[in-house]
């Protein structure tokens, strides 16, 4: 899904879009198997979040440790409660904009302390350094503290490259490409609750536009404006046999859209915007995004379901 930007306030707490994200993160996203250091940082004005300056700067600290792939960042912001990194891209956490005032309501504390006990409880961490300003670490006190003043300042920065330096220490070594592919499978995990890739799957490409390869043949592709996976039909085919985001059609390869009257079934989790497979009797048939949620697919006589990108041949 990808869309405008989000003008965001203390309201924002209760959209829907919003709301759901942050189920996601909690009852689907899986951290890198690697990733052994939480690192807490604050949101930045400018979306994606590494592009901008202070990231950058925090990014470069990561860098200059001995092993930075077991450092996992997390950002910990309103209204979405907490970003892993890995899914800056993804709509609502790259298209949402909100006052930084420094001053943080009561509901918008409650639900940044729960949503963050939450994910701990489910993904463990050796360490955890709290890179917050002060008045964010005042309700998050967990961790070791690092920030001085501002996140960016010369002590802050020197402070994290310490604590950083200190706590990879003793970790086998991590390289990049393992650490990206373990990213990778992150992002689906959040994107369709569990993992589809099969153990010795390759990524190539630049950040945030992945290439996955698997004994030669594409699967997929992770695009930096959706900041999803978008599946071949051979990555299709193993998100089928998970029997995820699966729209079951009528007896016909479809070569442009899925018409709604077309559909016999579809899985209930799908919504406007999501990956899907189309698929009859257990073959699948085509790959593409949904226009419309799974429940509207199958209860709606008109109207196009999935706008296909690939196709059986």
């Amino acid at each position: 899904m990808s869309g405008g930007r989000v003008i965001c306030s203390p309201l924002s707490l209760k959209r829907s879009d919003i709301e759901r994200f942050r189920r996601r993160v909690i009852n689907r996203y899986v951290k890198p198997s690697s990733a052994k250091i939480l690192l807490l940082l604050p949101c930045s004005a400018k979306k994606p979040y590494s592009y901008s300056k202070s990231h950058s700067a925090f990014r470069r600290a990561i860098n200059s440790c001995k092993n930075p792939e077991v450092v996992h960042e997390v950002i910990v912001t309103s209204p979405l409660g907490i970003v892993p990194m890995e899914l800056e891209m993804i709509y609502p956490a790259a298209h949402y904009d909100i006052s930084v005032t420094g001053e943080w309501s009561l509901d918008e504390r409650e639900m940044v302390k729960k949503q963050l006990d939450l994910y701990v409880r489910k993904n463990e961490y050796d360490a955890v350094i709290n890179h917050l300003p002060e008045e964010m670490a005042e309700f998050i006190d967990i961790g070791e503290k690092t920030c001085r003043g501002h996140p960016v300042s010369a002590d802050s920065i020197e402070n994290l490259s310490k604590a950083l330096d200190e706590k990879v220490m003793g970790y086998e070594k991590i390289t990049k490409n393992a650490r990206r592919i373990e990213n990778v499978k992150s992002i689906i995990s959040y994107q369709f609750g569990g993992n589809i890739l099969p153990e010795g799957c390759r990524v190539k490409g630049k950040y945030p536009n992945y290439k996955i390869f698997y004994r030669g043949k594409q699967l997929g592709m992770m695009v930096g404006s959706r900041g999803m996976v978008s599946l071949t039909i051979e990555g299709g085919e193993m998100l089928a046999e998970k029997g995820l985001y699966c729209v079951e059609i009528e007896d016909f390869v479809p070569h442009g859209s899925i018409f709604a009257i077309g559909v016999k079934d579809a899985d209930r989790e799908i919504r406007c915007g999501d990956e899907v497979v189309a698929t009859h009797d257990g073959e699948v048939r085509a790959v593409g995004v949904a226009e419309m949620s799974g429940e509207e697919m199958v209860e709606s006589s008109r109207g196009i379901a999935v706008k296909v990108r690939h196709h059986k041949k």
